[in-house]
């Protein structure tokens, strides 16, 4: 299962890379595993990366998965209208 680390800022302005990665690893096959705990700082940029990597997998029939979860995407995730699952693994999109 491929991971993809998320950078420490996951904004507007460094976002790119990571769109990069992700769709790399799509495109590789198999579930998907991002790494968020280096996250200190996040936009609507670095949520609408995750959300849309969350709707492609599962269109796809795959699982993407969130792992750790910082403080900074929780609470970019709350203003942006969403949140993480209770056990804080995946995005509720269609929950909230």
């Amino acid at each position: 299962m491929p991971t993809v680390n998320m950078p420490v800022d996951c904004s507007l302005r460094s976002i790119r890379s990571c769109h990069v990665e992700v769709a790399a690893a799509f495109k590789s096959g198999g579930d998907l595993v991002i790494d968020c705990s280096a996250i200190t700082a996040c936009d609507i940029a670095g949520i609408q990366l995750l959300v849309s990597a969350s709707k492609t997998a599962a269109v796809s029939g795959r699982l993407m998965r969130l792992e750790g979860a910082s403080e900074a995407l929780s609470t970019a995730l709350v203003r942006a209208g969403l949140a993480l699952s209770p056990s804080a693994d995946r995005i509720l999109i269609n929950e909230v």
